[in-house]
């Protein structure tokens, strides 16, 4: 089954996976949050799915802004804004215990998620619109299958031997 723009619903599988990785890499110890800002960050570019609850052509749209260069640039900034904020609510009135919010760190983890899920689509048989809103042209590796079961696999794997170890 797909979904609505007819890529399989199952494609963040690989986003998520990928920022898992890197931060079972040691970036995740860099900052708080940071493992969640490296998953949430290489998922980021997909909120263009809620164009499906508008009348515009699936396909027309996605793929295109959000994954362009301007949000390459400012969808990091607005993740971390938001993280800050609420680490700044969560922790009013409350210990400051843990790892260290550091922004820097968690400002660059986010740019690394957003920038590998572009690599990721950028690579496969759907491609995006890397140059959007200038030019509207697509551009594709069609390197890899938009649904890629043997990068799911090297990646959990990955993840599952980098946890076991370090208990």
């Amino acid at each position: 089954r797909t979904g609505p723009d007819g890529a399989p619903p199952v494609a963040n599988v690989s986003h998520t996976l990928g920022g898992a990785a890197l931060g079972e890499a040691g970036l995740k110890r860099r900052t708080r949050y940071g493992n969640a800002a490296l998953m949430i960050a290489s998922n980021l570019p997909d909120l263009d799915v809620l164009v499906f609850v508008t009348d515009t052509p699936s396909v027309s749209f996605r793929r295109g802004c959000t994954h362009g260069v301007l949000a390459q640039l400012l969808l990091p900034v607005a993740l971390t804004a938001v993280i800050w904020l609420a680490d700044r609510v969560a922790r009013r009135g409350g210990d400051d215990e843990g790892t260290p919010l550091r922004v820097g760190w968690l400002l660059l983890l986010s740019y690394l998620g957003v920038y590998s899920h572009v690599f990721l689509d950028l690579l496969n048989n759907y491609g995006i619109r890397l140059l959007a809103p200038f030019d509207w042209r697509w551009f594709y590796g069609d390197a890899v299958f938009i649904i890629d079961p043997w990068l799911w696999l090297a990646l959990g794997a990955g993840i599952w031997v980098s946890r076991r170890n370090r208990m």
